[in-house]
């Protein structure tokens, strides 16, 4: 799936709903690109990876469960799905022609409550301390439902942006609960302990975050010194 969001934009990544409820998800252009100069489509993904489907075009009859609403003054499409079920769970992407697609907003039709994060941060590994001139720094979010939450790393107030690596979806166990983990590499010159990492996991219904739960961890004594 090609990605282009910086032409296709749906600010809206998550979004929760109940069931019986009518959801309208959004897509706009970005700014000098006309809509008009495209056929725009919604599909969706049930499954990270899996391939996605088509649902409607613009100009299309309504279905019974969707409707494709074109606004070209305002640059705007939207899909208005009716009457929403379990099944309606999956990650929406609009797309203009078959070549510029935005990066999806993923719908939850709640069956039961919100439960919020767990969060901490996994210490380095001693054999990392000691043999290695990089430590890594995990993660994890776990007992959370639904799975709409993304993970930022920040060094005192700047968000670190290199040397990342978040897992692309989260996974559910047993329970139905979801975890997700995000790595972070950080050389030991710079593990210092007065150099504060901060770890924030954000829970989003729409585009502001539900919950936000932040965990932090310093550099180790010692630890920056210890490079060969």
């Amino acid at each position: 799936l090609f990605t282009s969001a910086h032409i296709v934009l749906q600010s809206t990544r998550f979004m929760s709903a109940l069931p019986g409820d009518e959801v309208t998800l959004d897509c706009s252009m970005a700014a000098g690109v006309r809509m008009s100069s495209y056929i725009m489509y919604w599909y969706k993904q049930d499954h990270y990876g899996e391939p996605i489907q088509f649902i409607i075009k613009e100009n299309d009859k309504p279905t019974q469960n969707y409707e494709a609403i074109l606004n070209t003054n305002d640059n705007r499409f939207s899909l208005k799905v009716s009457k929403v079920t379990a099944q309606d769970s999956v990650t929406y992407y609009c797309a203009a022609g078959h070549t510029f697609f935005g990066n999806g907003t993923k719908l939850t039709v709640l069956d039961r409550d919100i439960a919020e994060p767990k969060v901490k941060i996994l210490q380095p590994s001693g054999i990392e301390t000691r043999c290695k001139k990089t430590i890594t720094l995990v993660c994890v979010a776990e007992n959370f439902y639904p799975d709409h939450v993304s993970i930022t790393w920040t060094l005192g107030d700047k968000e670190i942006k290199e040397n990342v690596a978040t897992d692309p979806y989260a996974t559910e166990d047993k329970k139905n609960f979801f975890r997700k983990t995000s790595r972070l590499k950080v050389s030991k010159k710079e593990f210092k302990p007065q150099n504060k990492y901060i770890c924030t996991v954000s829970m989003y219904n729409g585009t502001q975050p539900i919950f936000e739960i932040a965990k932090e961890i310093n550099g180790i004594e010692g630890i920056s010194l210890d490079v060969n």
